[in-house]
């Protein structure tokens, strides 16, 4: 008890002005990390690895040297699969820190048809078409796009439907739309596996997360069911929109002002 007072009193009175902003910078950076892998699937392993670390401690204090041993084999193995699992999750850290707000003023967005992708989507929605439309931003999304069909073709509301024209050879896919231009369309985007959402969403829903929670696109959907439209920023689903509420968010993306 003594030494432990000791150690308490000479880590207060080492303490520095400079030791609690360091601190304090961890702390943010940590919360920031969490805040953006919760309900993914490194997090509930890396919640995991923090259970099987906690056995090995135990195991090694209590002199257990066959459990200490299997469980120290198992965290190696636990730590390369977390760090594979964990790539989306990077990717989007990535991106989460180049679309700040003076990094987007040195590397300003092209603009896009935000009119005519709203009128798509009323087409589609009236029609009871469902489709998916990614919005490229700083993340390329050609990994994605290469699954589907290379277009490059002006972005106008009635091509737009027409991919998604039940029947069509790309209107189970999603249209990728890259610097103003349609770039691709019947792309295949990853499904999300956030507990907190799925559940409540189809396919489409789904693949509309999945992309926003691994890059910094925005995907606008519109239900073949419901007949209703939404969009997918961060990894996070909108209720369903109205076309004016849609055309006011995406006009808010075109100038670079939306909220962060």
């Amino acid at each position: 008890m003594h030494d432990l007072g000791g150690t308490i009193r000479y880590l207060i009175s080492t303490f520095r002005a400079g030791d609690a902003i360091d601190i304090l910078l961890v702390a943010i950076a940590v919360s920031w990390l969490l805040r953006i892998i919760r309900d993914s699937r490194a997090f509930q392993m890396a919640r995991g690895l923090g259970l099987v670390i906690a056995a090995a401690l135990l195991a090694r204090h209590f002199h257990l040297a066959a459990t200490s041993w299997v469980l120290g084999s198992f965290i190696i193995l636990w730590a390369v699969a977390l760090i594979v699992v964990f790539q989306p999750e990077l990717r989007r850290m990535v991106s989460t820190l180049g679309e700040q707000r003076f990094l987007s003023g040195l590397f300003p967005q092209p603009q896009f048809e935000y009119g005519e992708i709203t009128e798509a989507c009323r087409i589609m929605a009236q029609q009871g078409w469902g489709g998916i439309v990614v919005v490229e931003r700083q993340t390329n999304l050609t990994g994605f796009a290469e699954s589907g069909t290379i277009i490059d073709a002006a972005v106008k509301a009635d091509l737009l439907a027409t991919i998604f024209t039940p029947g069509s050879p790309l209107h189970d896919g999603a249209v990728i739309l890259r610097e103003g231009r349609i770039y691709a369309a019947g792309c295949t985007l990853p499904l999300s596996e956030a507990r907190t959402q799925v559940a409540t969403f189809g396919m489409r829903h789904r693949a509309a997360i999945g992309i926003t929670e691994e890059t910094d696109a925005l995907a606008i959907v519109v239900s073949e069911e419901q007949r209703t439209m939404a969009m997918s920023k961060n990894g996070q689903m909108t209720p369903p929109l109205d076309l004016e509420t849609l055309g006011s968010m995406l006009a808010l993306h075109s100038s670079g002002k939306e909220a962060k």
